[in-house]
């Protein structure tokens, strides 16, 4: 690209440009708070991560206010700093996380897509226009739990009537719960923000892409979501499990 291109894109770009530099900073102090060396993530199955930047999506268990962070750093930090396009799109609940427009905007920066509420319904589309150029993340419980077994309709829905395939990888962590609170609407003031502990070591694991291609010959839209949202949380669950028998030997 000449120089002369470059600034044009900048100045004709600059939310881009923004949003990148943002996505830097914020990644930069993530690892240095999640990686090293004031806690020490273990990541494993990076190598199921596909390198394209689109139509891949993460579905992973919820636990804090802070999981897309460690998920995005886990994923893809330092490998970003030269494929920007690479992090995963979030959605996040309009009134959790969207109250001003410092927050607003701070959230936007950082690919977060503002819905009215879990039953909005405009979520699909914006499910199916964005995974099409993009990674997504999704949580696929729909909120904070620690029951895995517990799916909202939305990853079925997005596989099952895309209009080309989908990777998706499913995701396992645990530990962050005892970095940070899990928020939620019982929990006030500045704490809820900070952390609790330092120099602990959680865990994320990206498994093997899941394949639906039995699931997607189901003729009826309703059983056929059904039965990938079951297949997502088995893979979610055999995740755990291999993590336990893993640390029993």
């Amino acid at each position: 690209m000449k120089i002369s291109s470059f600034f044009w894109w900048l100045k004709t770009r600059p939310g881009l440009w923004l949003s990148y530099l943002t996505l830097i900073t914020v990644s930069s102090m993530g690892f240095f708070f999640f990686r090293f060396p004031l806690n020490f993530t273990r990541v494993r199955g990076r190598k199921n991560i596909p390198k394209k930047g689109q139509c891949v999506l993460f579905v992973c268990n919820h636990i804090s206010m802070y999981d897309s962070f460690l998920i995005g750093i886990s994923a893809f930090f330092p490998s970003m700093l030269a494929r920007p396009a690479r992090p995963p799109i979030n959605f996040a609940a309009k009134e959790n996380f969207f109250t001003s427009w410092y927050i607003s905007l701070f959230f936007r920066l950082l690919r977060t897509v503002p819905v009215e509420g879990r039953k909005d319904s405009k979520l699909f589309k914006l499910f199916q226009a964005l995974i099409k150029k993009h990674n997504l993340l999704i949580f696929y419980q729909g909120g904070r739990s620690y029951d895995l077994t517990q799916i909202k309709d939305g990853p079925g829905y997005i596989i099952a009537t895309a209009d080309e395939p989908i990777t998706v990888i499913p995701v396992y962590h645990d530990g962050i719960q005892r970095i940070f609170s899990r928020g939620g609407p019982k929990t006030h003031g500045i704490w809820r923000w900070l952390p609790r502990n330092f120099f602990r070591k959680p865990l994320v694991i990206f498994g093997p892409a899941i394949d639906f291609s039995e699931e997607l010959k189901i003729p009826e839209l309703r059983e056929k979501i059904k039965a990938i949202n079951r297949h997502i949380t088995q893979s979610i669950q055999l995740l755990q499990s291999q993590n336990q028998k893993k640390l029993q030997t």
